[in-house]
């Protein structure tokens, strides 16, 4: 619990305890983002919809740049929360990397329409920033699709013939291909990769 600063009428501030300030900040945040565009994503406007005072909201986030990074990690992280929850279930390996497609689907097209817009890019900063953050999330989600595959091996229901890591990096990149340019279904695919496995 941290102790934050509130905007109250008047221009007067006053303490008031908050369990968690920085996911109040964050939640505010996505929802100005969603449903006004990143033009409208401003300290102010944030510190307003939170009812947090300006100097509070820099001390969590000092530029709009750490914001939106923040925004942009956790976002992604929810992500892999989700893939790593379908990996722990107890099922065969081809419904369980069906799942994870789907969930990769909404994912893609979600953050297509938030975080791939001409305004937050636009800018060499955030572009180079948040590339360098979407490949090492994207390697991360490789990893977790690499250690399903060697457990598969082990229970001898697959067979890796290009090694977990390459296999996993080929799964990803075809699944967000397929994604992209829907002229081939995961189905068809799946049959693809069932002749690579077995």
């Amino acid at each position: 619990m941290n102790t934050v600063h509130l905007k109250m009428e008047g221009g007067r501030t006053m303490a008031r305890i908050i369990e968690n300030p920085k996911q109040l900040i964050l939640s505010h945040a996505k929802e100005i983002l969603y449903q006004q565009g990143y033009q409208k994503l401003s300290m102010r406007a944030l510190s307003k919809a939170c009812g947090i005072a300006l100097g509070t909201i820099y001390n969590y986030y000092p530029t709009k740049k750490d914001l939106v990074f923040e925004m942009m990690t956790d976002y992604w992280q929810r992500f892999l929360d989700a893939v790593a929850e379908i990996i722990a279930a107890d099922a065969d390996i081809y419904p369980k990397l069906h799942r994870v497609f789907n969930e990769l689907e909404i994912f893609i097209r979600n953050f297509r329409q938030y975080w791939l817009t001409p305004e937050l890019y636009g800018d060499q900063a955030y572009s180079d920033g948040g590339l360098q953050k979407d490949h090492r999330f994207i390697d991360q989600l490789i990893d977790l699709i690499a250690a399903e595959l060697t457990r598969a091996a082990a229970d001898n229901t697959i067979q890796i013939r290009l090694g977990a890591h390459e296999t996993a990096k080929f799964i990803i990149m075809n699944c967000i291909t397929i994604v992209q340019m829907p002229l081939f279904r995961y189905q068809s695919f799946e049959l693809f990769l069932k002749q690579l496995l077995e």
